[in-house]
């Protein structure tokens, strides 16, 4: 009896199609997908602190990404300033997942964070100005 209880709960579960909400989405979407991004002045518990768009010379800038989808991918977060471009890849290590990139923000102006799949697919874009 415990048998056909056991095969009946598992033949019910897959005819109801029952899963983790994260993995149907992750599954719908066919990739990575930016939950929220923010910058911000530092990251504590995996958070980030001081919510900004607007930093100081020689101040660092903190991007902050929740994703889901692309597990043991990653994403590439390309900082630019006028001619000025640096590139950091962040490994996405499960689904979701929350990690983060800094940069010392050296020149004043105007500064865009990209955040792009290992294919180049633009996945998020902010701004921020240094002044």
């Amino acid at each position: 009896m415990k048998r056909f209880s056991a095969l009946t709960g598992v033949l019910i579960a897959g005819i109801l199609n029952i899963s983790d909400p994260a993995q149907s989405q992750e599954k719908e979407s066919g990739g990575i997908q930016i939950i929220d991004a923010k910058l911000g002045k530092d990251v504590k518990d995996r958070m980030i602190v001081d919510e900004d768009s607007s930093f100081a010379p020689e101040s660092k800038v903190f991007l902050w990404l929740k994703v889901i989808g692309g597990t043991n991918e990653t994403v590439v977060v390309i900082w630019k300033q006028n001619a000025s471009v640096h590139e950091t890849k962040l490994p996405i290590g499960g689904s979701p997942w929350r990690t983060w990139a800094s940069k010392t923000a050296y020149k004043s102006g105007n500064w865009t964070v990209t955040i792009t799949d290992n294919d180049g697919k633009v996945l998020k874009e902010l701004n921020f100005i240094v002044q």
